[in-house]
């Protein structure tokens, strides 16, 4: 990866301003994100210069999670009320080879802190590769139910990053059969947004939400 040299790279009164341009064009939802924007120094206070932005309704954050345990309180007392939270296992040898280092341990730590914070809207996002999904789904799903959170699938699909395998996609129908054995049946959302990349399933039983992002199966 080559890094734009730092003189390149808005400012946070830039970004600010970007935003204040765009939001009378109808522009009314951010999101930070990256690469992992808990590494800029005091994301905290760019979100506080955005949520009060006239037009501007909603300011979330995507991370990777293991810095959300230090700025939880940060993040939360800037304004934001959503996060979007990347983890693909519960298991630390799992974690190890999908995220090339550890650290489930901070990343559970960060949702926890999230949510003791106040955060109610918190997706956890999982990518979906056979192989690993299958013993991870089901502990996922019962880790969100239990604490409030949303769970989102999302199929492995190509990015362009690196190669892809086809033969490693599980498929959004596989995952429904799966969680609908092991956890709980799932029935579709009826009035749920059709503009959003995933589709809603809520537990017949009433434990909470799962969406998924059939983005090769179904493309959206």
């Amino acid at each position: 990866v080559e890094f734009r040299p730092r003189n390149e790279l808005l400012s946070f009164e830039e970004i600010a301003a970007f935003v204040r341009a765009v939001a009378p064009l109808g522009i009314d939802k951010i999101r930070l994100t990256g690469g992992e924007p808990l590494l800029r120094k005091d994301i905290a206070k760019l979100g506080a210069m955005l949520v009060p932005v006239p037009g501007i309704r909603d300011v979330g954050l995507t991370t990777n999670g293991l810095l959300l345990g230090r700025f939880a309180a940060d993040l939360w007392a800037a304004g934001l009320r959503r996060l979007n939270v990347s983890l693909d296992t519960l298991d630390p040898g799992r974690f190890r080879e999908l995220a090339r280092r550890d650290g489930v341990e901070q990343v559970v730590e960060g949702l926890l802190a999230a949510k003791r914070v106040g955060f109610a809207n918190v997706k956890v996002n999982a990518v979906a590769i056979r192989g690993y999904i299958e013993h991870d789904a089901v502990p996922l799903a019962r880790f969100c139910r239990e604490h409030g959170f949303e769970m989102r699938f999302i199929e492995y699909m190509p990015i362009g990053a690196e190669a892809w395998e086809r033969d490693k996609m599980f498929a959004a129908a596989e995952l429904l059969d799966l969680l609908g054995r092991e956890v709980s049946p799932l029935e579709t959302v009826p009035d749920a947004d059709p503009h959003a990349p995933a589709v809603e399933y809520r537990y017949s039983d009433g434990g909470g939400t799962v969406g998924m992002i059939a983005s090769v199966s179904r493309p959206f």
